[in-house]
């Protein structure tokens, strides 16, 4: 799993305070995790994970839960064609 936030990969790597809001979080990729022959969380730089990062933006501002059955939110669809244009460009 990748993550660009390095104070939840430094978390996850130490695993002592479990006092922090996103404790609970932890516990249940740990659970999950099991489920996997490997599992692994590595910090990855923002602009690796602008898609992901765009999205979790987008969600800080609801005021509710959205949820899509039937179709793709175009906050997912143009992140992605951010990403590839920005992909395409490296040498």
């Amino acid at each position: 799993m990748e993550s660009d936030c390095l104070e939840v990969i430094n978390l996850w790597n130490s695993r002592h305070d479990d006092r922090t809001v996103v404790a609970p979080i932890l516990s249940e990729i740990l659970e999950h995790s099991t489920s996997f022959r490997s599992f692994c969380i590595q910090h990855i730089p923002r602009l690796a994970n602008y898609p992901a990062h765009l999205c979790a933006r987008h969600a800080s501002t609801l005021d509710v839960t959205e949820c899509w059955f039937d179709s793709v939110p175009s906050i997912i669809v143009t992140s992605l064609l951010a990403n590839s244009a920005e992909a395409s460009f490296v040498e």
